[in-house]
């Protein structure tokens, strides 16, 4: 019997041992099994949640933008029409109580006070300029030409501010042009009531814009609005201006909000009249809704024209596109800021590369940790098969009921509820796996709150390092020729940044008639605080230039200046010359700036060693030298910073100034502005692929 008892419990021994092995086989394929699912759940759900994030950040950057840049458009064309409206009250008052204001001498432009902002009387070719009438009646309305010059210093895009009257006469404030006269020298007729702005608002009975035209005297496209004047119920006179294109689209170009992205103004036509685009579906003069157009992008467009706003998801130029679109109420436009679609997902493809990485050396370790657990198991059962029963029960307490439970955690782990918790300590295999899992969903969590912050992070400086270069650039003279009605010289600069703004700055501006200042500098270091060091400098120096003192006085003073509250250590090199026009003397001091280059008019470029001062914002104190350069007729000089001769190439080796010299006499009978060209030309070639490391600026004047 007790050989049976012993059989008996021996087969019913081996049966529990065996039973207990498939059923832990089972559990721990089960749990392998719930973890490769719920790892690929999990990748699937930060996937659609990072996307949504990403998504959602950028069409709300996307939609204020965009209302911003619409509103200051409107708001500054309401602020215009505005004023114009307040000129008109004015002039109606004057009309009606013209004992009130007495009177106000109006005269017809002169050659000779081209480029002078004043108030000027055009007139009709049908009108009597010295009818006693038209007279008394000009010298009434003069009286509001100091109102006119106020609004024309008011909007730097303003082309000029008028009051055009029912007689044929014209008070205009503003610059004098050289479009004034005809080829014989004769001053031309304009009559202002065949004009848009006056027809249209003279219809409208009202403030009216007149739509996009061509301004009377330099060609420019604007937008013209006029106001009527009334005497008791009968319209005498329009006061209006012209706003020119371009301001209003300097002020669109800030609704972009990577430098993959893009805006435009559509008018109330469905016309693109500006685009930050040269070719393709947006690109300016484009009329939306042609036949054979991008009929997605007609809809849009008849939504604008509407004055609805939005944001819509279209396809661009063959590229799925964000657009979002807002009404400039006031003249019916609608302003579109455009961001591709891939910029947005770009992020979230970064995150899953990153979390599948990660998601392969987590079932790694789980792999690793089953299969050492399953060795463990056959070794139990092989030694300890005479306590079977009793290992049986003590297994199932340590190994199942642990998994079990973690098991239970990891399907509950659903949607964005990745919060993971283990409380047990086994101090075995399934305290690993339940440890690297925990790891796993904290990487999760961490890299959905990451990529979220270097993604806002990323584009605010995008918008401000673009905002710093538009605004560094309007510092510097970009017009050229820069003085059209001066023909004693011809001068070009150019400046190059190494980054997104630099230190390098140059700078000419007149004195008085007679002189005219010449800058060129370079301040120690790069990037933003370099470029704020060079505005200051820039301001400083041109300032202390306009009291009339000499170069080196203008130096000392520019020094004292920048040394007296010089915290960061930060300094600038400068050359500085006062060129009297009528006689060609160059009084001329360095701080420490590069030797320029000079070239006589029948001889070749060479460098002029003059003697270095000490370095601007250096040192207080510091007193400079100055010495003169007489220019002839046909004279040359060619001024320069650190980063033309300190080019570097792949090999890191610098350009010099014996290739500069070189490339200067190449170019020496061409104009500045090719000289410029040809040296920079030069420069590339030598530098090729390397990267630039220092701004690299120029400046050359040819004395005539």
């Amino acid at each position: 019997m007790k050989r049976k008892i012993m059989k008996i419990m021996l087969l019913v021994s081996s049966l529990l041992l065996i039973l207990f092995g498939i059923i832990t086989l089972h559990m721990f394929t089960r749990v392998k099994k719930i973890l490769l699912n719920n790892a690929e759940k999990s990748g699937k759900q930060v996937e659609e949640y990072s996307d949504l994030a990403m998504r959602d950040q950028v069409m709300e950057r996307l939609s204020a933008t965009t209302i911003g840049c619409a509103y200051v458009v409107n708001e500054t064309l309401e602020n215009f029409a505005g004023t114009i409206s307040i000129i008109a009250d004015s002039a109606t008052d004057i009309y009606t109580n013209p004992d009130r204001y007495g009177g106000a001498k109006v005269d017809i432009p002169k050659v000779s006070d081209i480029g002078i902002s004043m108030g000027q009387f055009v007139y009709a070719e049908d009108v009597d300029p010295d009818d006693e009438s038209i007279r008394k009646e000009l010298s009434m309305i003069g009286t509001l030409q100091g109102n006119l010059l106020a609004m024309y210093s008011q909007y730097p895009e303003l082309g000029a501010s008028y009051i055009g009257t029912e007689t044929g006469i014209m008070l205009l404030a503003g610059p004098v042009l050289t479009e004034r006269w005809d080829e014989n020298g004769n001053y031309s007729y304009m009559d202002p009531r065949k004009r848009p702005w006056y027809e249209a608002a003279k219809e409208a009975g009202t403030v009216k814009f007149s739509g996009i035209k061509e301004d009377y005297d330099t060609g420019k496209p604007a937008i013209m609005c006029g106001a009527p004047v009334y005497k008791g119920d009968k319209m005498v006179a329009v006061a209006g201006a012209g706003v020119y294109l371009e301001g209003i689209e300097n002020l669109m170009m800030n609704a972009r909000i990577s430098d993959e992205g893009n805006s435009c103004i559509i008018d109330e036509t469905g016309r693109i009249i500006f685009s930050s685009q040269d070719q393709g579906e947006l690109k300016t003069d484009t009329m939306l809704g042609e036949q054979g157009s991008n009929s997605l992008l007609a809809d849009l467009a008849r939504k604008a024209k509407n004055g609805e706003n939005g944001i819509e998801l279209l396809e661009v130029d063959g590229e799925s596109c964000y657009m979002a679109f807002y009404p400039i109420d006031i003249v019916g436009w609608s302003l579109i800021s455009v961001i591709p679609e891939k910029v947005v997902i770009e992020p979230t493809l970064e995150l899953l590369n990153s979390l599948d990485e990660s998601r392969k050396e987590e079932l790694s370790a789980v792999q690793s940790v089953i299969g050492s657990a399953l060795v463990t198991i056959a070794a139990f059962i092989v030694s300890i098969g005479i306590v079977v029963i009793v290992v049986i029960g003590v297994a199932s307490k340590r190994l199942v009921e642990p998994i079990e439970l973690l098991t239970k955690k990891v399907e509950k782990l659903e949607g964005d509820q990745l919060e993971f918790e283990w409380n047990i300590n086994t101090r075995d295999e399934v305290q690993k796996l339940a440890s690297s899992f925990g790891t796993m969903t904290d990487r999760m969590k961490k890299y959905i709150t990451d990529i979220q912050a270097v993604t806002a992070e990323k584009e605010r400086i995008g918008v401000e390092l673009g905002l710093a270069t538009r605004i560094q650039a309007g510092m510097l003279p970009s017009e050229f020729p820069p003085f059209p009605d001066r023909n004693e010289f011809d001068i070009y600069a150019a400046m190059d940044p190494a980054r997104e703004v630099g230190g390098d700055f140059y700078d000419f501006f007149l004195i008085d008639e007679d002189h005219l200042g010449l800058v060129i500098a370079d301040v120690s270091g790069k990037g933003i605080p370099a470029a704020l060091y060079m505005m200051i400098a820039k301001v400083i120096l041109q300032s202390c230039a306009m009291l009339g003192k000499s170069a080196a006085e203008v130096l000392q003073k520019t020094n004292d200046a920048l040394t007296s509250k010089n915290t960061m250590d930060m300094f600038v090199t400068v050359w500085f010359g006062i060129l009297e026009i009528s006689s060609g003397k160059l009084t001329c001091a360095n701080a420490g700036h590069e030797y320029p280059a000079i070239k006589r008019a029948n001889g070749e470029f060479e460098l002029y060693k003059d003697k270095h001062g000490f370095v601007i914002g250096g040192m207080e104190g510091v007193r400079y030298k100055e010495y003169l350069l007489e220019l002839e007729h046909g004279d040359k000089l060619f001024l320069y910073t650190d980063g033309v001769p300190e080019a570097t190439d792949k090999d890191n080796k610098m350009y010099g100034t014996e290739r500069m010299i070189v490339a200067l006499n190449k170019a020496a009978g061409e104009s500045p502005q090719q000289i410029l060209k040809l040296v920079r030309d030069d420069i590339n070639k030598f530098v090729g692929d390397a990267e630039q490391f220092d701004d690299l600026t120029m400046m050359c004047i040819e004395y005539k």
